[in-house]
């Protein structure tokens, strides 16, 4: 039988929602010049509620993926000796902003067509004599000049996969792959690529993955090696698995490639299925709606999918997955009454005929709405000396989703979904005013929005 949500339903998440010095035009800047003295110009402004003390230090910056050094006085590639900022300390008052002018007086015969470093940015907010915020922010640069001769020579050392079933990650959690390359840059020129990375099967003749490359996640030091992992949300098969890098570093073209010998040995299906929430109403009753799912395993196998009571069919009843590939089953709702109250909860099953082990990692549920319903949300405002924690319950009848607004600027990047009787605690990670807060929140599927601010 698939459990059936009624009643209250206590399941308690973590959300971080983070408050930002802002920093323009860019939070890492990549600057071309023919010149060796120049001078660059940003903008800092103070964006939380509070007068602020910032301090500006320059340092050096290297990473290699894993690790960060911000002291290295032996890298050839280093800028932090040649760059000075004209002002290092001072005040900015709520939302004032201040330009921030670096100077650049870097020897002729320095040896790299880029140079690096970074600027620390601290932010302090000091309140009746205790300091309430302190941030720190890395800005770097890379500065590539152009007079002089590009050398781009990339290779990859070794390629590690980790089986997330067999060893669940902290970051990455407990399904999926990660992919962990070992690149070294021969060059004299930062590797910054603008490209994708393919994940093949040789066994399987098939592309299994391609993502784009395209952030200053991966970036390989001139001189240097870094450790670049790639999460997919698949069980690798067994067999040699391909990896190939293309696009452009720095406007030179790149193709980066090497192999990975596997034996796989979970046998578990994973599906994913999408949407989370399939919503039938009285007005929608007639609808037929659609269920994605998506095999994120090397085994095609027949499945059925289901729900606890008999009204909900799927269409096809048996459907076939393919390794990596999706497919689209119909659902169609033949209960005609809707004339009860609150959100009906179910949760879709899948059943698998070989009886292999089976996990869906994005369960997704049936609701049916009642033609009346009770949106209801209560919230708290709990703080220590260092933080507040936001606690948020739904005590209506039906699925909410919310948003949370701090001086009228809205915290979390998309709406927080939330069951009848579901809590959830928001770690704001910083003391906030709670006349300053307060929870937009409306029925899952509908436009009409209300609001809780009584803290």
């Amino acid at each position: 039988m698939v459990k059936k949500f009624g009643g209250f339903i206590f399941v308690f998440f973590l959300v971080k929602l983070v408050f930002a010095l802002e920093i323009s035009p860019s939070l890492i800047y990549q600057i071309d010049t023919s010149k060796y003295q120049f001078t660059y110009d940003f903008l800092i402004k103070n964006d939380i509620p509070a007068e602020s003390q910032i301090t500006i230090e320059v340092i050096d910056f290297i990473t290699d993926g894993r690790s960060y050094s911000f002291d290295d006085p032996d890298y050839k590639y280093s800028l932090k000796k040649y760059v000075q900022v004209t002002d290092k300390s001072f005040i900015l008052a709520v939302n004032e902003q201040k330009s921030i002018k670096v100077e650049f007086n870097v020897p002729q015969n320095f040896p790299g067509a880029t140079g690096v470093f970074a600027l620390k940015i601290t932010q302090e907010s000091v309140s009746g004599g205790r300091i309430q915020v302190r941030l720190n922010y890395i800005v770097p640069f890379f500065v590539r000049f152009t007079n002089i001769p590009v050398y781009q020579s990339l290779v990859i050392n070794d390629i590690s996969v980790k089986d997330l079933l067999t060893e669940p990650d902290e970051k990455y959690g407990d399904y999926g792959s990660i992919i962990t390359l070992e690149i070294e840059n021969k060059g004299n020129i930062a590797f910054i690529p603008k490209g994708s990375i393919q994940i093949s099967s040789r066994t399987l003749r098939a592309i299994i993955a391609e993502l784009p490359l395209d952030s200053f996640d991966f970036v390989v030091f001139p001189e240097r090696k870094t450790f670049y992992s790639i999460f997919v949300p698949y069980i690798l098969p067994s067999g040699t698995i391909d990896v190939l890098l293309t696009g452009k570093s720095y406007g030179q073209d790149f193709s980066i490639s090497g192999a990975k010998e596997l034996k796989t040995e979970n046998q578990f299906l994973l599906i994913q299925t999408a949407p989370d929430i399939v919503l039938f109403s009285d007005n929608t009753k007639s609808v037929t709606q659609s269920l994605v799912l998506k095999n994120l395993s090397p085994y095609k196998e027949t499945l059925q999918a289901s729900i606890s009571e008999n009204f909900i069919s799927f269409l096809p009843k048996k459907f076939t997955v393919y390794p990596y590939r999706e497919v689209t089953v119909n659902i169609k709702n033949n209960l005609k009454d809707f004339n009860f109250t609150g959100d009906k909860i179910y949760l879709i099953e899948l059943s698998i005929d070989s009886g292999r082990n089976i996990r869906n990692v994005s369960p997704s549920y049936v609701v049916l709405r009642g033609k009346s319903i009770t949106p209801s949300l209560k919230a708290s405002l709990n703080s220590s000396q260092t933080n507040s924690i936001l606690s948020v319950q739904n005590t209506g009848d039906c699925l909410l989703q919310f948003n949370v607004l701090y001086n009228n600027r809205m915290l979390n990047e998309t709406p927080i979904t939330i069951f009848p009787g579901q809590a959830i605690n928001l770690d704001l990670e910083r003391v906030v005013r709670g006349n300053l807060l307060k929870i937009e929140y409306f029925p899952y599927g509908d436009q009409k929005k209300y609001i809780f601010d009584d803290f």
